[in-house]
């Protein structure tokens, strides 16, 4: 375990010096997952991954993926525009968002068949959630007019929209439904 704990310090630090800052619990189940994945195709034991392999891993390169995937959300963050949608259309994409939830949902015996499966999974649930929190904001702030409620859509929630709903459409909904 004090293995363990030194290489989620060492994420965290290498994170700190690349301008990436990863939370205990987020770095502690990246390295939980390279363990348990990498100790499997190794056919080993997960202690003994822990103890011989993981101060070897280059947690440098790790964080740099990290990074260029943060950067990339940053980027279509900052590419995406803000977008005014009445409120029926809004409740329809929501009504999509709650079934992208539920394909997942429905499909999580598949979670544990593949890592990249389960990621793809959680970023679905991720990016609906997010998104479901910023639409709960932005429908409260809605605006009547005499052609109708209209919600402002803030660029994050589209980002998150049309990533939970592309993952869901993408990949996962050919799954059990």
């Amino acid at each position: 375990m004090a293995k363990f704990q030194e290489a989620v310090g060492r994420l965290r630090e290498e994170g700190r010096h690349r301008g990436l800052d990863i939370s205990a619990v987020t770095a502690q189940d990246i390295l939980a997952d390279l363990v348990t994945t990498t100790a499997a195709a190794l056919g080993i034991r997960e202690e003994t991954y822990v103890r011989s392999h993981l101060p070897d891993v280059d947690l440098a390169d790790l964080v740099t993926h990290l990074k260029q995937a943060d950067d990339a959300q940053k980027r279509e963050v900052a590419d995406a525009s803000p977008a005014v949608i009445k409120l029926e259309d809004t409740g329809r994409l929501i009504a999509s968002l709650a079934q992208a939830v539920r394909c997942v949902s429905l499909n999580h015996d598949r979670l544990t068949t593949g890592r990249r499966d389960k990621w793809e999974a959680v970023g679905v649930l991720d990016d609906a959630s997010n998104c479901l929190t910023l639409l709960g904001e932005a429908v409260s702030n809605s605006h009547t007019t005499a052609q109708g409620t209209a919600v402002l859509w803030s660029d994050e929630s589209v980002v998150y929209a049309r990533r939970a709903l592309r993952g869901w459409f993408g990949r996962l909904c050919p799954m059990r439904v």
